[in-house]
């Protein structure tokens, strides 16, 4: 009998063992960041946050999700199927406000911090003999996939210049088809909204003998004047082989956003994680050398999410 009941008292504390244990592992808070495809930079540098934030915020467990990138994301948020996102500085305005690829204004969307800068590149083969962004004029130019953050910042671009896309003959390629485009010498120019340096350029600049178009500096005051989310910058000569120039350019960061309803102490927990952990993102990709305190709210085109706005304040980035 006395036997019996040390089995019976066993089986009672492995079952109360296990629910503990439940209720423990159950208590983690899961969330799941959205990112792009695993050939690109936002999933890499999405692995990392995710890796900074179950490693150093108590009870969360994040996970990346490989997907379409920016567009694709700014709609998984606003029906809250992911927890937070990655996304272009101008499309997650586009989305904002409402404005096309977005057929209604995603409001529930907040930013957390800009990350790397995505650097237009404008870039044609050295023989072309043209060395600015006007000298387009009736050329063959890929411009981006459709609605794409590449395609509405190019576009800009290409407007503060004097070009519509009838003063070109435009190509709706992602950069990739557009870097093989030029390859095969189909089109004239081709334009990359991307890290640099980029590995598909760098590629080609390995087998063409390229340059790289630049912009007036008169013009680039005047838009980073008018739109929030760009800044200049220069991309260095020798960024690519051949290339021995100083190119000056705009940029549009990548966003982290999350939704309006993500519970502050979360946030909060989550950004003070990652500026406290910047050395981890810059061992796990070149990009995350870019990601800097001084730089979080450069390029921020959506309002910020209260728990963010709190880290900031407490670093002295905001007042």
């Amino acid at each position: 009998m006395r036997k019996h009941n040390m089995h019976v008292l066993l089986i009672v504390v492995l079952v109360a063992a296990n629910l503990i244990l439940g209720q423990t592992v159950d208590a983690a808070k899961r969330v799941s960041l959205a990112t792009g495809g695993t050939a690109g930079t936002y999933y890499p540098i999405g692995a990392a946050i995710t890796a900074i934030i179950t490693k150093y915020v108590p009870g969360v467990e994040a996970t990346a999700e490989s997907t379409g990138a920016s567009v694709a994301n700014l709609k998984m948020i606003a029906a809250k199927k992911v927890d937070f996102i990655m996304g272009a500085a101008n499309t997650s305005l586009a989305a904002f406000i409402g404005e096309a690829p977005f057929k209604e204004p995603i409001k529930n969307i907040r930013g957390i911090t800009a990350l790397y800068p995505e650097t237009f590149q404008f870039i044609v083969l050295k023989k072309s003999g043209m060395a600015t962004v006007k000298d387009l004029k009736g050329k063959k130019v890929a411009v981006g996939a459709p609605g794409s953050g590449t395609e509405r910042t190019a576009n800009l671009i290409l407007e503060a210049h004097g070009l519509t896309y009838n003063d070109i003959k435009p190509q709706f390629l992602s950069f990739g088809e557009g870097v093989t485009a030029l390859k095969d010498r189909l089109i004239d120019c081709v334009i990359v909204g991307s890290g640099i340096p980029t590995s598909a350029v760098v590629d080609a600049s390995a087998t063409l003998d390229i340059t790289l178009l630049s912009m007036e500096k008169q013009i680039a005051d005047k838009m980073t004047q008018k739109y929030a989310f760009l800044r200049q910058v220069t991309i260095p000569e020798g960024t690519y082989k051949g290339v021995n120039i100083d190119v000056l350019t705009m940029a549009s960061p990548a966003l982290l956003s999350t939704y309006e309803d993500m519970d502050d102490e979360t946030v909060y927990q989550i950004t003070k994680a990652i500026f406290s952990h910047l050395d981890e993102l810059s061992s796990a990709h070149a990009q995350g050398k870019n990601i800097t305190l001084d730089g979080a709210l450069k390029g921020m085109s959506i309002p910020l999410h209260p728990g963010a706005e709190k880290f900031y304040k407490e670093k002295g980035v905001l007042q």
